[in-house]
């Protein structure tokens, strides 16, 4: 009986290696904003009550749950890869005015502006590499590749949080807030590495002559 010989591993296609990368960086800028563990302290260390506080939380959930699903039309309409960038670039502004007039007003614009980047990021990220990685013919690596990349995200929300302490120590609310601003800066910069290839713009297959 002949033992039909093993088929050769297959080589990961360079293109998949670095959507990957680009993801890994995306998701931990995403996650690495030192406001994090110390936004709720800026909130009661402006006067804001324990209501208040509360009530910023839900305009932050609403603002979610009612752009999910525009969000998701945007993704199929424009390009994904706009919208990642576009959504840390929102948040971005609503740090910056946490920052510059910390108010009840400016805390809840800003959440507004964060809820709004969750939504344009929620469906367009898993979508584009899902395309991406099978376009490489990757498609069987999505679930391994989606994982790493949240755990880089763990990894900078720890890391956040072991710096914010020192970081608020040494420049107050206004050093951390611009730490977090320049993350997202540099989020928003990574998603402009990402490829972008819908089905649509493959050209369509040539029909045969008569």
């Amino acid at each position: 009986m002949i033992t039909p010989l093993p088929e050769p591993a297959r080589v990961p296609d360079p293109g998949a290696k670095r959507l990957a990368a680009t993801l890994y960086a995306y998701l931990f800028f995403d996650d690495f904003v030192l406001l994090y563990p110390v936004y709720v302290l800026l909130f009661a260390h402006t006067g804001l009550s324990v209501a208040q506080i509360s009530s910023l939380f839900i305009i932050w959930s609403v603002t979610g749950f009612a752009l999910e699903v525009p969000a998701g039309v945007w993704a199929d309409a424009v390009s994904r890869r706009l919208l990642l960038s576009a959504g840390p670039l929102l948040s971005a502004a609503g740090f910056a005015l946490w920052i510059a007039i910390p108010s009840y007003w400016a805390f809840a614009a800003g959440f507004v502006l964060w809820g709004a980047e969750g939504a344009l990021q929620s469906g367009a990220m898993e979508a584009l590499v899902y395309e991406e990685l099978d376009r490489f013919g990757a498609a069987g690596r999505y679930a391994k590749t989606m994982g790493r990349a949240h755990a880089a995200g763990v990894g900078a929300v720890m890391a956040a949080t072991a710096l914010a302490g020192p970081v608020l120590a040494a420049g107050g609310y206004v050093a951390v807030g611009v730490a977090s601003v320049l993350a997202r800066l540099i989020c928003a910069a990574i998603a402009t590495a990402f490829s972008e290839h819908r089905p649509r713009d493959r050209p369509d297959e040539v029909p045969a002559e008569p």
